[in-house]
């Protein structure tokens, strides 16, 4: 797909049935071909409440990542505009005006681009797509869902939410890598934990990295899993600053992350409602602390340190974060900024050969590798400055009065949606922010003056 300086990006989507056509200039999407299901983890979605809205709804969320992932951004733009059409079983459901508003609203706040959803017919049955249905009896409102990973606060809520009481009041919907590593209940699995379906990239492959659409993938299919156990209340994982902080930073090109945010949030709420009529609530009971004091907490309960020590935050791929063939955190990313940072709050120890970047105290960035690693790319110091900067630019933003403004600007809009009162989630913001700062501020201080990151932010 060419584009020409100026013009937006643009891509048009039918998923299709196999054997389906679509129209000229239309880009087919085959279900069985492009959208893969795994039918394993897919009975582990098969409860009483299991309805044709659901297969649908991953469906579009396959399509939703196939757009996604294909249409490369602009040098000179952020915005994209797709078009997307998706076969359903209800299709009266799916043409209703507050369905399809909710969804455009969705995903355009998420992914900062134009969408334009269309649906129709399928012709399957819906049996046909996931068998005889209602294998699983699941109706416990007490049940506890949470996206789950190797990460650092994902392991850590988890872990505290499961402390002092059963293991298996908390569902697990595994995002990232395929163990299974569910707690047992009656000498069987609890269902729920991987994503059931992968998406094949297109003719020109996947383009585009920025992948804001993991975060719909994800809430989506939380809220799915609570819709068939019966539960309403779903956790998300993050601290203060993965939540807030990539909204907060301003940055001279690009969009607000607001993957883990509690508008964004509130807007999943509000369109599985529409789709489902049922209600789902997204929490963030660590959204006021700093991932530093999460892990703290982690940290003192009766566990083994490998659980945080073995944990993974790097946004690098393996391929470019090995050290003898063995993976590592790269270390100077913003995510493993953020990790080390962290650590280093919340008192705890980690071994330095868990990052290729050993060394942040070292005067020049090449100096601070693993003395095998011979990998380094003018993309990596780009990717450790631009790390260095979000956290030392969210460390100014609650004390200098430049910013004031516009903290108040987003403690209302968050007001809105945490039904609280402007005052207090102003007062919740700014310390969030100061705790960041006292933390960033320590954590400078020990990496020393003549570091490469004091350097730069110098």
């Amino acid at each position: 797909m060419k584009v020409l300086q100026g013009e937006c990006p643009a891509l048009k989507v039918a998923v299709i049935e196999a054997g389906g056509k679509v129209k000229e200039s239309w880009q087919p999407v085959e279900i069985g071909k492009s959208i893969i299901f795994n039918m394993k983890d897919l009975d582990d979605y098969r409860t009483k409440n299991w309805d044709s809205r659901i297969f649908d709804t991953l469906v579009l969320s396959a399509a939703v990542e196939y757009c996604d992932k294909t249409c490369k951004r602009s040098a000179w733009g952020w915005m994209r505009k797709f078009e997307l059409a998706v076969p359903v079983h209800d299709l009266a459901r799916w043409q209703e005006p507050e369905v399809i508003a909710a969804l455009v609203s969705v995903l355009k706040f998420l992914t900062g681009d134009e969408w334009s959803l269309s649906f129709y017919q399928r012709q399957r049955a819906p049996e046909e797509d996931v068998g005889q249905q209602s294998r699983l009896e699941f109706g416990d409102a007490t049940r506890i869902v949470t996206p789950f990973s190797d990460g650092l606060d994902s392991r850590a809520v988890s872990a505290l939410l499961s402390a002092g009481g059963r293991p298996d009041r908390l569902i697990r919907i595994r995002v990232g890598s395929k163990k299974d590593d569910r707690p047992r209940r009656d000498a069987r699995k609890l269902p729920f934990l991987n994503i059931p379906f992968r998406v094949k990239p297109g003719p020109d492959g996947f383009n585009e990295s920025s992948a804001r659409s993991r975060g719909f993938k994800f809430t989506l299919l939380s809220a799915i899993a609570a819709y068939l156990l019966g539960t309403h209340d779903i956790v998300m994982p993050e601290s203060g600053q993965g939540a807030l902080g990539p909204s907060l930073v301003q940055t001279s090109h690009g969009y607000e992350d607001y993957r883990n945010h509690p508008r964004f949030l509130t807007k999943m709420e509000r369109l599985f409602a529409a789709l489902f009529d049922y209600h789902v609530a997204y929490r963030l009971p660590h959204l006021w602390k700093t991932k530093g004091e999460t892990l703290r907490e982690f940290a003192a309960l009766p566990i083994e340190p490998k659980e945080w020590v073995e944990t993974r935050s790097c946004w690098q791929q393996n391929r470019n974060s090995s050290v003898d063939h063995k993976w590592r955190h790269c270390g100077i990313c913003a995510a493993c900024m953020l990790r080390r940072l962290s650590f280093h709050a919340a008192g705890v120890d980690e071994p330095k050969e868990n990052y290729i970047w050993e060394n942040l105290s070292a005067s020049k960035f090449g100096q601070g590798t693993d003395k095998d690693f011979n990998k380094i790319t003018g993309a990596m110091e780009q990717y450790a400055v631009a790390g260095a900067l979000h956290l030392d630019h969210l460390a100014d933003l609650g004390s200098s009065p430049a910013h004031r403004k516009r903290m108040s600007r987003h403690a209302w809009q968050l007001s809105e949606v945490l039904d609280m009162s402007h005052a207090d989630a102003e007062g919740e913001l700014l310390g969030l922010l100061e705790r960041h700062e006292l933390e960033w501020k320590a954590f400078m201080k020990d990496l020393g003056p003549k570091s490469f990151v004091a350097q730069w932010l110098a």
